[in-house]
This record gives structure tokens, C-alpha cells and sequence, in this order.
């Protein structure tokens, strides 16, 4: 469960870091799927980056994350932290270089 609230945390501020870098022009998506999608509304990137951990959510409480599928998650909160710490150098490489 605390996976799942992660994923969501996680994938909330990952859209809003991600939106606050391309409007500012300091940062490009590096998703080509996720880049396409910013292209036609900014709508459809939020309600994706929501949407899915919600549903993992849900998924959850009709059956709890075991085996394999319990490591593919554990393996996606690596990967989000890791896209929330490159998030972090660049906020603090773009706070760095207006000044």
C-alpha cells in the first residue's frame, strides 16, 4: 500500500516539476510517448500521471502485491525516485544560473 501512495505522491509532483521545466524552457521531456502527449494537452499528461497509480490503487485492495509483480513496483519507485532526484539538480542548476 505505502508503494502504491508513493507511486501517486510520486507521480503528482514528477508532473508538476515536469510542467514547471518545460514552461520555464530549462528542461525537455525525455519520453518521446510522454512528449507526444504534452503536445496535445497538458490535460492528457496530468490525468496519465494520476490515473495510473490510482488505478494501481485499486488494484491493490482487490488483490495485494505479491511476487513478481510486488518487485516490478518496488523496481518503478527506484525509477521515480531516481527521476525525482535528476528533478532536484535540475531545480537547483536553474535557481543556480537566474540569479
Amino acid at each position: 500500500m505505502k508503494l502504491c501512495l508513493f507511486l501517486l505522491f510520486a507521480g503528482a509532483l514528477d508532473a508538476v516539476l515536469t510542467h514547471f521545466g518545460i514552461a520555464s524552457g530549462f528542461v525537455e521531456e525525455g519520453n518521446p510517448i510522454m512528449k507526444h502527449i504534452i503536445e496535445k494537452s497538458w490535460s492528457y499528461f496530468y490525468m496519465i500521471k494520476i490515473v495510473l497509480p490510482l488505478l494501481l490503487l485499486g488494484l491493490f485492495y482487490i488483490r495485494p502485491l505479491k511476487g513478481w509483480i510486488r518487485t516490478f513496483i518496488v523496481s518503478t519507485c527506484v525509477l521515480y525516485l531516481t527521476v525525482l532526484v535528476y528533478h532536484m539538480v535540475w531545480i537547483i542548476l536553474y535557481f543556480n544560473t537566474s540569479t
